[in-house]
C-alpha cells in the first residue's frame, strides 16, 4: 500500500508530539506540545473517523493543559506518567489516566524555574528519561538529575557548559551525553563526585548547536547528533574523538531523530527545512570497529522523502509500529500511515 499523508489544522504551532502507547492495540491517543503562542498547551487527542466506511481518521482533542512558556520536550517516565520541559525553566511530571483519555491531566510534580541565571528566567532547553531516571538542561548550562520516586534533585551539575546546552540523551542509567549551542559534546558519569566530563568531544569543525542527540537501540555505543546546519554526526563511543561519518542530510537544522520501536536499521528524520525522512542505517552501523563506512562513500546511503516538502519548519515526528506523526509551524499535525518497517 502506499503512503497515505493526512494534514489536520490544529490552530497551535506544535514543538512536540508523542504517541500515548497501548499494550496490545494500536494507539489513537497522543499528545501534542504548542509554542509561540499566548497561551501554550499539552494536548491530548484521538485518531477517529468521520463515518464508518471512511479511512482517514482525523484528531479530535480530548483534553489541554495549559503552561506558562513553549513546551520544549516532552518523554515519557512510564505508560501514564510523562515529564515535560518549559522555556520558562519549568520541568513538570503530568499523568495521563491509563484507562479515560478525557479525564484531565494531572500535575504529579513541578520543579519551578529549575533552570535560571539567579533571578532571571532562563528556559529548560530539553530532557531525557531512562527507566524512571529524569535528566534536564538549560539555556544555564546547568544539568540537573531528578529522583522522580522521591520528588527531588539528587544532584545539580552547575557549571556542565558556558553556553547554553541543547541536546541531552541517556547513553546508561548512569552516562549521559550533552550537546550544547557550539556543537561541543561532553559524556557525564553521574554517579562521580566532581563535575567534570568524563569525555567530550566535537559535532564538527564549525561551531553549530547540536539539536538532537539520540542512541542506536541495538548498539548503544553508537550514537548520532542532528546539527543545526542539516547534517548528522555518527559516533562509536569506542573511539570518541571524531565522527565515524558524517552526513550531509538535511538542507536546514534537524528538529528531532527517532530509530523506528521495531527496527533498528530504519530511522527517521525532520527538519526546520520541511522534511521528513526515513533512513536505512544498516550499512551505516555495522558491528565492527574498522567496517563503518567512510566518510565519502554515502551513495549505497538509503533515504526516502515520506512526505512532500512543507514551507514551514517540521518541528517534531514519532512512530509508532507503520504510523508516524509530525507536528509543524503551520499549525498542523500530519498522520502518515502505511509506513514499511
Amino acid at each position: 500500500m502506499p503512503l497515505d499523508v493526512q494534514g489536520t489544522f490544529v490552530s497551535q504551532k506544535i514543538n512536540k508530539v508523542r504517541w500515548i502507547p497501548e499494550d496490545y492495540v494500536e494507539t489513537k491517543h497522543f499528545f501534542t506540545g504548542s509554542w509561540d503562542d499566548d497561551v501554550n498547551s499539552i494536548k491530548v487527542w484521538t485518531l477517529e473517523s468521520q463515518n464508518e466506511d471512511d479511512e482517514a481518521e482525523y484528531p479530535r482533542e480530548l483534553s489541554a493543559y495549559k503552561v506558562e512558556g513553549d513546551v520544549t520536550q516532552i518523554r515519557f517516565l512510564d505508560k501514564t506518567n510523562i515529564a515535560v520541559s518549559i522555556s520558562n525553566g519549568d520541568v513538570k511530571i503530568i499523568n495521563v489516566s491509563a484507562y479515560d483519555r478525557q479525564i484531565p491531566l494531572r500535575e504529579i510534580n513541578c520543579w519551578k524555574k529549575i533552570h535560571n541565571f539567579g533571578e532571571e528566567v532562563c528556559s529548560c532547553t530539553s530532557l531525557d528519561t531512562m527507566e524512571g531516571e529524569l535528566a534536564s538542561i538549560g539555556e544555564d548550562g546547568q544539568i540537573n538529575i531528578y529522583s522522580t520516586r522521591r520528588g527531588e534533585v539528587s544532584r545539580t551539575i552547575k557549571e556542565a557548559d558556558s553556553c547554553s546546552l541543547h541536546s541531552i540523551c541517556f547513553l546508561k542509567l548512569n552516562e549521559i551525553i550533552t550537546g550544547n549551542l557550539r556543537g561541543h559534546m561532553k559524556i557525564w558519569d553521574i554517579r562521580s563526585s566532581n563535575d567534570k566530563p568524563a569525555a567530550s568531544f566535537l559535532l564538527s569543525g564549525d561551531d553549530l548547536a547540536a539539536n538532537c542527540i539520540i542512541r542506536h537501540p541495538t548498539q548503544p555505543h553508537i550514537i548520532l547528533a542532528g546539527s543545526e546546519s542539516g547534517a548528522i554526526a555518527l559516533w562509536d563511543l569506542r573511539m570518541n574523538q571524531f565522527p565515524t561519518s558524517l552526513l550531509n542530510a538535511h538542507a536546514a537544522g534537524v528538529t528531532e531523530m527517532e530509530f523506528h520501536p521495531e527496527n533498528p536499521n530504519k530511522m527517521l528524520s525532520s527538519s526546520v527545512s520541511g522534511e521528513v525522512w526515513e533512513w536505512n542505517m544498516e550499512n551505516l552501523t555495522k558491528k565492527g570497529v574498522d567496517e563503518f563506512m567512510p566518510l565519502e562513500d554515502k551513495n549505497t546511503m538509503n533515504v526516502n522523502a515520506l512526505m512532500p516538502i512543507l514551507h514551514k519548519a517540521i518541528n517534531t515526528l514519532h512512530c509508532d509500529k507503520g504510523r508516524i506523526l509530525c507536528g509543524a509551524d503551520n499549525e498542523a499535525v500530519y498522520l502518515i500511515k502505511n509506513f514499511k518497517y
